[in-house]
């Protein structure tokens, strides 16, 4: 179901931000990246939003929201992580439990239990985390492909549907949501997610949750423009006619 005209009735009262963060480590050195994010750092951001009064909410209430048009808190957040790197299980976690803060950490399912590069969580901590009820796993395909958008539709499909069947085996629960990939998508390959029995995805476009064009477009920031996002969701919310 494509959500027509998602932001009428929704959007002026509601300016949900999804944030998504990637691998969370000790401290900066010559291999770090610009989506790393340290200890310090998530705290500190944590705090900050906390302090600017944020009720932090699940992927599964923003989905629930735009499927029923029924707003969320005004400073509601949703965080979300991606990569399923082990720096979430031994840093980001008990910070995020300690505080009671729901979190979805999207899995590439092929990469599970690596200790190549960076080191991956293992099944055996990803089903302790979707134990929890604080945490939902999602898909993020097998491979972690570049750019869904140059694939087949066939291959897309299967990266698509190979990692839904194998997290839902291992966690012994459906799995609903999946993320793009780097955030590539086009319509065909929201197309996909929904036939491969998804009932929402997640892309990296900088805006408000609502206003996705579609419960499969849901946009996220990047926890590098935690304030950019703030600040314009706040903006919107005292224009609401603001465009």
């Amino acid at each position: 179901m494509i959500l027509a005209g998602l932001i009428v009735g929704v959007m002026a009262s509601s300016q949900t931000l999804v944030l998504t963060y990637h691998d969370i480590i000790p401290s900066r050195n010559k291999d770090s990246v610009w989506f790393d994010c340290t200890i310090q750092e998530f705290r500190n951001q944590i705090s900050w939003m906390v302090q600017k009064g944020a009720v932090f909410v699940s992927t599964e209430d923003v989905y629930q929201s735009l499927l029923t048009k029924k707003p969320l808190p005004k400073s509601a957040v949703c965080i979300t992580f991606a990569d399923n790197y082990l720096g979430f299980y031994k840093y980001a976690w008990p910070i995020l439990r300690t505080k009671k803060i729901p979190v979805t950490q999207f899995v590439h399912t092929g990469f599970v239990g690596s200790a190549t590069g960076r080191p991956k969580m293992t099944w055996k901590q990803l089903i302790e985390l979707d134990r929890t009820g604080l945490v939902t796993i999602g898909s993020q395909t097998v491979s972690h492909p570049a750019d869904l958008t140059k694939m087949s539709s066939r291959d897309v499909l299967s990266e698509f549907t190979v990692s839904k069947r194998e997290l839902e085996r291992k966690l012994g629960h459906p799995v609903l949501q999946l993320a793009y990939p780097n955030g590539k998508f086009n319509s065909i390959v929201s197309t996909l997610a929904k036939r491969a029995g998804y009932m929402a995805a997640f892309t990296e476009e900088c805006r408000p949750a609502e206003m996705a064009p579609s419960e499969f477009l849901i946009p996220r920031y990047v926890h590098t423009k935690l304030r950019e996002g703030w600040n314009s969701k706040s903006n919107k919310l005292k224009n609401p006619s603001r465009p």
